[in-house]
């Protein structure tokens, strides 16, 4: 149903790269929520809740710390700020530069 919806995302080919099945969850939601978008946001709880992290809450902030600091999804950057928000960002600056022009103009 997917495939004809035309719903299917497309993978990177260096998401085959990805040692850490972190890696690869966190590329696959950002994909699926950045799809559209050139930015996505998302608490820490709930995006340990996405991807299915049993272990705690501070264990999956430093996983997450490190994923950020190696820099190695495709596609995308992430950053985890001081209060526990994950901000994704596309690596397609031309993208990413049109949306927060756009932002900057829909502002008051």
């Amino acid at each position: 149903n997917a495939v004809q919806a035309h719903e299917v995302l497309t993978l990177h080919p260096n998401y085959f790269r990805l040692r850490k099945p972190l890696e690869r969850r966190l590329y696959e939601l950002a994909r699926k929520h950045c799809g559209h978008q050139s930015i996505w946001s998302i608490g820490l709880e709930l995006l340990q809740e996405k991807a299915g992290s049993k272990g705690s809450l501070r264990e999956f902030r430093r996983m997450v710390r490190e994923i950020a600091e190696g820099d190695a999804l495709p596609d995308y950057r992430l950053v985890l700020d001081d209060d526990d928000k994950v901000v994704f960002y596309t690596r397609d600056m031309k993208r990413l530069n049109a949306s927060m022009a756009a932002k900057q103009q829909s502002k008051p």
